[in-house]
């Protein structure tokens, strides 16, 4: 049985998040509730970017300066709307393993990720332990990268 454990005063008090190895089914309601409000989110802030992007398209000025901000603007705009994008990838797995049954478990290890860590994060993947392992090697790889590009 997975637990969360949570403090009240100097009382450690042990508070049961999954039972028989599956999440509480309420619990789980909440989890898709909150997934599907960020997915609203993230879709709606997509098509608001457009049309923002469509308006300043529309826009002509030979304003060497202005051109120059709003090039460095629709970059930055590109960037988040990857990072967006793999957020609603991210959530919409988290939907789908909802549906499967296999909500909040890690990618990796396949141990339970604790109930803290999904309301701070309800799409995550992985437990912390293996994010930070993933992250590690990925600081390792980075380096190696930077390494051979000044050889």
């Amino acid at each position: 049985m997975g637990r969360c454990s949570s403090y009240q005063g100097s009382r450690r008090i042990i508070i049961p998040v999954i039972s028989d190895g599956k999440m509480k089914k309420n619990k789980l309601e909440q989890f898709q509730s909150l997934l599907q409000n960020i997915r609203t989110e993230i879709v709606g802030d997509v098509e608001k970017a457009h049309m923002n992007d469509k308006e300043v398209k529309a826009e002509h000025t030979a304003d060497i300066s202005d051109d120059a901000a709003r090039s460095y603007d629709r970059k930055l705009q590109g960037d988040l709307e990857e990072q967006e994008w793999n957020k609603l990838k991210q959530v919409e797995a988290s939907l789908e393993k909802i549906t499967d049954g296999e909500y909040g478990v890690c990618e990796q290890c396949e141990a339970e990720i604790p109930e803290a860590r999904l309301e701070i994060m309800p799409y995550a993947e992985f437990c912390t332990q293996c994010l930070s392992e993933i992250e590690k090697n990925s600081s390792i790889d980075d380096q190696e990268i930077q390494i051979n590009r000044e050889s």
